[in-house]
């Protein structure tokens, strides 16, 4: 910078960052997108671990419910 520019004045944009409700949404999303996405992945796996248990005899419905 010259001595002849001016110093730059951010202040006369007041729209450069985004607004904090704008912010949460945006963090709201990108948190169900993570859930999804992870749902997607391991729900798969766990399946096939359940199918792979049952398979073996150790089926949940099987078991004897004992009360308190």
């Amino acid at each position: 910078m010259s001595r002849f520019e001016n110093p730059a004045h951010f202040d006369a944009y007041p729209h450069v960052a985004p607004s904090g409700s704008t912010l949460k949404t945006f963090l709201l999303l990108a948190a169900l997108l993570a859930y999804a996405a992870g749902f997607v992945i391991l729900y798969p796996i766990v399946e096939s671990s359940v199918a792979k248990s049952v398979s073996e005899g150790n089926d949940p419905a099987l078991l004897q419910f004992v009360g308190p």
